[in-house]
């Protein structure tokens, strides 16, 4: 397992593409269930509601596997499936993992007008992570549907936002009352 891990920090480090994976239906499984456990544990640590916590579940898989197997299949290339969800689930997890902590340390400070000048580091690392994700998503995608890296960003950033629109739409946002 270790010797897998660091296969997937390469792909996180655009050192290898999800081609230099392993065929590991049982890994894909155990990166995808420790993927949902950092999220469910992340969202429940944030007294999420237990919809939430459902539909964080829902969509997680709904992207990783409806939209992965989908793509595949509509560029008849199933024969990837295994690899590719592996470097999706186990770029996510390490995503996660590096996001998480940063996330922890600026949620006190959200919409404070006044932050203490040393959360911008976090912030910008943050935010560098997020687009360092977006980077080896779409790195992913370009090499296991051979497509060319503009419509590889373009397809990253459709199911990122599609993520999004999905998690709104089953949860809603809280709506604060008014004063």
């Amino acid at each position: 397992m270790a010797a897998l891990l660091r296969e997937v920090l390469d792909v996180c480090l655009l050192r290898r593409g999800p081609q230099d994976l392993p065929f590991s239906p049982p890994a894909v499984t155990a990166f995808t269930a420790a993927l949902l456990g950092v999220q469910l544990g992340f969202a429940a640590y944030h007294e999420a509601a237990a919809a939430a916590l459902a539909a964080r579940a829902l969509v997680t898989l709904l992207i990783l596997f409806g939209a992965t197997l989908a793509l595949l299949r509509f560029r008849a290339m199933e024969n990837r499936a295994s690899q590719t969800l592996l470097a999706l689930a186990g770029t996510s997890l390490v995503f996660s993992l590096v996001m998480m902590p940063l996330a922890l340390v600026l949620r006190p400070y959200l919409g404070n007008d006044n932050p203490p000048p040393a959360m911008m580091v976090f912030a910008l690392a943050a935010v560098f992570a997020f687009f360092w994700k977006l980077r080896v998503e779409a790195a992913i995608w370009r090499q296991a549907l051979e497509i060319p890296v503009s419509a590889a960003y373009l397809l990253t950033f459709v199911l990122l936002m599609t993520e999004a629109l999905l998690l709104l739409a089953l949860v809603p946002a809280p709506v604060s009352a008014a004063p």
